[in-house]
């Protein structure tokens, strides 16, 4: 399986007319995201939304304005955090050609089993905590997943799992052909910061089945 690994976010945005399951950008974390994040990690969280690509950093704003209390929001590094998110949803809405993204971001997670989305595609950042478990296509064996069998099942080869790293940006597809990934086991049992994002007709869908 090959990996796109992109130098910056704008050479992400061709990640869509590339053949690659997945696509990655490595950053290094800032030092001042530490001690944030831990105090962030302290109280759940989750919050969810559309997004605009004409009102990036507002539209976050609005969404984590009463999900954050005001010690975390007066704190320094929060502007930069809210910035790199509305720089990456914009980087996502080129991706996809669109002019607004779904918007998820929260402390808890709970994929246990490998799973494929059923999306065309979908971006990931962990800001904290362990990164998204992913499979290799050849160590994954895909006619177990899809008859429902267990992880134990599902993994060809144990000592080829995967593991987004923290502060990278990931990029990968959905649907029959789809990047195999889970929960990792440390973020089951403990908290996490993930944000996801999608097509914005996900969440309107999502809101409209509820």
């Amino acid at each position: 399986m090959s990996i796109f690994r992109a130098a910056s976010l704008n050479e992400l945005t061709g990640f869509r007319q590339r053949p690659e399951q997945l696509g990655i950008l490595h950053r290094e974390r800032p030092q001042e995201a530490e001690s944030f994040f831990e105090t962030l990690m302290q109280e759940p969280f989750g919050v969810a939304g559309t997004v605009r690509k004409d009102h990036l950093e507002s539209d976050i704003e609005a969404l984590l304005d009463e999900a954050l209390p005001p010690q975390i929001k007066s704190d320094p590094f929060y502007s930069r955090w809210v910035e790199d998110m509305a720089e990456v949803c914009g980087t996502f809405c080129n991706t996809q050609g669109t002019d607004a993204v779904g918007f998820w971001i929260g402390s808890e997670r709970g994929c246990r089993r490998y799973h494929i989305d059923n999306v065309p595609m979908r971006l990931l950042v962990t800001y904290a905590g362990a990164g998204t478990e992913w499979l290799p296509d050849e160590a994954a064996d895909r006619r177990a997943f899809a008859n429902g069998e267990p992880n134990e099942r599902i993994v060809k080869d144990p000592a080829a799992k995967q593991f987004m790293n923290v502060w990278d940006v990931s990029v990968f597809r959905g649907g029959p052909k789809g990047l195999l990934h889970r929960t990792p086991d440390a973020t089951l049992s403990g908290p996490s910061i993930l944000m996801r994002l999608d097509h914005p007709s996900f969440w309107e869908n999502v809101l409209n089945y509820q």
